[in-house]
């Protein structure tokens, strides 16, 4: 099975045709190609016309783009030097782009920018709302225009055309990829949930106005459901979920919650909604882990001052996910906060901001980050949703935490995180640390294999056909769940261990 990039080049020493050999050179060229494996094939008219005049002044020697397609293979072009490829994450808050030299499968290059959508509203449901009150060509727009200024931008900083970007693997979730396509979202939210597509999509980036070579490929993950889209299909190409003997988890933790449980031989799939406790929505000093976030924190347990760690050291401007929940970790386990999540007022620190109890992080003279009571209760949710979620999809399948072989984090709670501060607090289930497995953003990782070898598209496949779909909000026993594990750790501590 090959393992070529999505697109390569191939070097080709033709037979000049003569008295004894006319065959027109399309078809000389498609026979070479056939003897190197590449068939079907297809050659664009544009490079038709090209054709005769390239192998000629090259005396029929030539180098051509090939490019994987729903049918077979493609031209892409010819005689061209270096070719680039791009995988993209299409994330609800964040887009984010690796650039890699196909030829040689380096990575040249990541880069990030803010989906341009949230000018429409944070979460999926409030832009698809706004598709359904007549924006959906808007909101498509913005999200292709937040990808071309991510594409342009990355090939700016490596001096690199755009035009030699040959082709493109898109994950994101089902709505953000209807979205890129200009696809109809309108029926997703509404019951029975039934998107434009499931399967996966390929196409020529003119044809959806993605600013690299016009004919470059360009392949959209398929989805697994309503709401479980190809970042999650990225992400059990990145764990090799679909390979494993015996069953492991799979959790992207951001807005949304969305749990894959499986093995070679069967995998479940399903989501619900985290509220953004993890994409810097709880509190008004969250932040993404960049220059100036607070991304660990210790309270000392003696004299009660809280050290905090600074990407880039200088003076806090807010708190990422993983300082945040080390933050309710260190609270709980110095009596700041109850098992409810209610502030001790005679503890230090905990102050009253307009009415509500607050815990003063960090004061300067010109600025002051503060954790309302709003903002823990609204993260404890968040945590609830998460663990009930994780725990009444084991119980759907007749399994217990302690089955379990490996648990995959991805998503904002991938991203470095201390797992202790997550299982003090009921995050993250109370099992052998070695087990949980941190990945940061699986969904681009996923992208990025797929990009450099085209056989896992085969792979994805064979996971589509593995794949059982599940509505986490249908499920009787999620209500019941929740509700004890909205104490920290939870009610019953017990069931964080299975």
């Amino acid at each position: 099975m090959s393992h070529r990039p999505l697109v390569f080049t191939l070097d080709l020493q033709l037979l000049p045709p003569s008295s004894e050999d006319k065959v027109a050179d399309a078809e000389r060229l498609k026979e070479a190609l056939s003897i190197s494996g590449i068939s079907p094939v297809s050659i664009p008219l544009h490079l038709l016309r090209r054709l005769p005049d390239e192998l000629r002044k090259n005396n029929f020697v030539v180098t051509v783009v090939i490019g994987h397609d729903d049918h077979g293979f493609r031209v892409l072009d010819i005689n061209r030097g270096k070719i680039y490829g791009i995988a993209l994450d299409i994330g609800t808050t964040t887009l984010e782009s690796a650039l890699f030299e196909l030829d040689t499968k380096k990575r040249v290059d990541v880069s990030e920018t803010e989906n341009p959508q949230i000018r429409f509203g944070a979460d999926v449901l409030t832009r698809v709302q706004m598709a359904m009150a007549g924006q959906g060509t808007e909101l498509t727009e913005s999200l292709r225009d937040g990808v071309n200024s991510l594409v342009l931008d990355i090939c700016r900083k490596n001096s690199i055309q755009s035009r030699d970007v040959y082709a493109m693997t898109v994950a994101g979730n089902t709505i953000m990829s209807h979205f890129l396509l200009g696809l109809d979202v309108r029926n997703i939210p509404i019951s029975p949930n039934t998107p434009a597509v499931n399967s996966a999509v390929f196409c020529s980036a003119d044809k959806i106005g993605i600013s690299i070579h016009p004919d470059a490929t360009v392949y959209v993950l398929p989805n697994a459901g309503s709401y479980v889209g190809g970042d999650i299909i990225s992400g059990m190409v990145c764990t090799k979920l679909h390979q494993q003997d015996n069953p492991v988890l799979f959790m992207d933790v951001g807005t949304n919650v969305e749990i894959t449980l499986g093995c070679r031989q069967w995998i479940m799939v399903g989501a619900g909604a985290a509220g953004p406790a993890l994409e810097g929505g709880v509190a008004d000093m969250g932040r993404k882990a960049e220059k100036g976030t607070i991304s660990r924190v210790v309270i000392d347990r003696l004299t009660k001052e809280p050290k905090l760690s600074v990407i880039g050291n200088g003076d806090p401007k807010g708190i990422c996910a993983s300082g945040l929940i080390d933050l309710v970790s260190e609270l709980y386990a110095t009596n700041t906060i109850d098992q409810a999540g209610k502030f001790n007022m005679q503890e230090k620190g905990v102050v009253m901001k307009d009415g509500v109890p607050a815990y003063l992080l960090y004061r300067a003279p010109d600025s002051e980050l503060l954790f309302t009571q709003h903002e823990l209760q609204n993260f404890l949710r968040s945590k609830a949703a998460m663990f009930a979620f994780l725990y009444v999809f084991l119980r759907l399948v007749g399994m217990r935490i302690i089955d379990i072989g490996k648990i995959y984090i991805a998503g904002a709670l991938g991203c470095g995180i201390n797992i202790e501060s997550a299982v003090n607090i009921g995050m993250l289930p109370d099992i052998q640390r070695d087990k949980i497995v941190l990945i940061d953003n699986s969904s681009l990782k996923g992208a990025s294999l797929i990009l450099l070898d085209s056989s896992l598209i085969k792979e994805i496949e064979q996971i589509q056909s593995l794949i059982t779909y599940r509505e986490m909000s249908e499920d009787a026993d999620l209500l019941n769940v929740l509700q004890g594990a909205l104490f920290i750790p939870h009610t019953n501590p017990e069931m964080l261990r299975g």
